[in-house]
C-alpha cells in the first residue's frame, strides 16, 4: 500500500552506480518527488550518500522493510531486477526499472504479470523515448518527409574498459554488450518503426579479454519489410556524431549527440534537435513516470513493448549461436497482457 503522508512522491533508488546515480540527479529536479533512501552493497557508496544527507541500506530488503516509499527505481545489475520488483509490488509500490527489463522473458513476464496483479505500474526506463530529436525524427517519418524508410543505422560504440565490471559478468548482466546497450537500440527501433520482427547477430572479433561479447553487428527486421544495422561495441570508437541515421526514398534523418538534421534532395539542410541531454532526458522520464502513477499521463511503454525488447535479445543470442536470421518470439508474453496502470494515488 501506499505510505507516504504528504504530496511528495517519495522514492527509493536500488543501486547507486552509475545508472543509480543519474535516476538520483534527475528525481531530485522533479517536483514534489523526495528521494527518501538508497541501498547499494557498497559501504564507499553508502557513505558518499549518507555525506549527502541520503538515508542508506545495503540490502534491498532492509530498505522496503524501514523506508516509507511510494515508488522504486530498480539500478541495480539485471539479475536482480526481477526480484527486487516482485519485493515491491508485494509492498505495494510502483516501479520504474533500468534496462534490461530482465535477463530472459520468463523472468520479465513475472514482473509484467505481477505489477498486474497488485494494480501497480511498473516502466522501463527507456529514457531514448524521452530525447526530443528522436520524437522529432518520429513525426518526420509518419509524416512523409523523407518519403519510404529503406534502411536504417544504429550505433552504440565507444571505447569502454569493462574489465572488473559487473556489465562483463554474465552471471549478473545476462551477457555483454548486446544485453547491456542493444536494449536500447532495439527500443529505438520499435519506437520509430513498429515491431522488431527478427535478428541476425554477428559478434565481431573481441578485442577485450572479457567472457561476454564486446562488439556485435546486428541486423533487424522491423515493421513491414523494413531491415536496418545495429553496432555495439565496448572495444570500437566508430566517430560517428550521429546514433541514429534513417534513410528514405527521398531523404535522410541524422539523430546526433550535438544535433540532428533533416536532409531532403534539394533542399536545404533543416536542423531538427539541439542533440543528447542525458539528464534532461532522464528529468524528463521521472516526471512523466509522476504522471502515470498519479493517473494523468500515459506510459510512454507498454507492456507487450517492454517483453519483446527482452525477446528480441535473447532472439539475438540465439542467432550468434545458430548464424542465422532468427524471428523475436515473445512465446505468448504479449497475449498475457499485463495492464500496468491503476488508479491514482491516494
Amino acid at each position: 500500500m501506499t505510505t507516504q503522508t504528504g504530496d511528495d512522491m517519495r522514492v527509493g533508488i536500488i543501486g547507486l552506480g552509475r545508472a543509480g546515480k543519474v535516476h538520483l540527479d534527475a528525481w531530485r529536479a522533479v517536483p514534489q518527488v523526495e528521494v527518501a533512501a538508497v541501498c547499494d552493497p557498497a559501504p564507499a557508496v553508502r557513505r558518499w550518500a549518507r555525506e549527502r544527507g541520503i538515508v542508506a541500506y545495503a540490502e534491498p530488503a532492509e530498505l522496503l522493510e524501514r523506508a516509507a516509499l511510494d515508488a522504486v527505481s530498480i539500478c541495480s545489475p539485471p539479475a536482480f531486477h526481477a526480484p527486487i520488483a516482485l519485493a515491491c509490488f508485494q509492498r505495494g509500490l510502483d516501479v520504474l526499472c533500468e534496462k534490461p527489463l530482465a535477463i530472459n522473458g520468463r523472468a520479465a513476464l513475472r514482473m509484467a504479470q505481477a505489477a498486474a496483479r497488485r494494480g501497480r505500474v511498473l516502466l522501463l526506463a527507456t529514457k531514448f523515448r524521452h530525447v526530443p530529436d528522436l520524437a522529432a525524427a518520429r513525426d518526420l517519418v509518419a509524416a512523409g518527409a523523407i518519403g519510404e524508410p529503406v534502411a536504417f543505422e544504429i550505433d552504440f560504440s565507444s571505447m569502454v574498459d569493462m574489465r572488473g565490471r559487473w556489465n562483463a559478468r554474465r552471471a549478473l548482466a545476462g551477457g555483454g554488450v548486446i544485453i547491456d546497450n542493444g536494449c536500447h537500440a532495439f527500443d529505438i527501433v520499435s519506437y520509430l518503426f513498429g515491431t522488431v520482427t527478427r535478428v541476425h547477430a554477428t559478434r565481431l572479433k573481441p578485442v577485450q579479454d572479457i567472457p561476454v561479447e564486446d562488439s556485435a553487428t546486428i541486423l533487424v527486421g522491423a515493421g513491414r519489410g523494413l531491415v536496418g544495422r545495429i553496432d555495439l561495441s565496448w572495444s570500437l570508437q566508430t566517430g560517428r556524431e550521429t546514433y541514429v541515421t534513417i534513410y528514405g526514398s527521398r531523404g535522410t534523418i541524422e539523430v546526433g549527440w550535438r544535433g540532428s538534421r533533416l536532409k531532403v534532395a534539394g533542399e536545404p539542410v533543416r536542423e531538427i534537435g539541439p542533440g543528447y541531454d542525458k539528464h534532461e532526458a532522464h528529468r524528463r522520464m521521472m516526471e512523466a513516470f509522476v504522471g502515470v502513477v498519479a493517473g494523468s499521463g500515459r506510459p510512454w511503454i507498454s507492456p507487450g513493448e517492454g517483453l519483446r525488447t527482452v525477446a528480441a535479445v535473447e532472439a539475438a543470442y540465439h542467432s550468434l549461436r545458430s548464424g542465422s536470421w532468427v524471428p523475436v518470439d515473445t512465446m505468448g508474453l504479449c497475449d498475457a497482457r499485463p495492464r500496468t496502470v491503476r488508479r491514482a494515488r491516494a
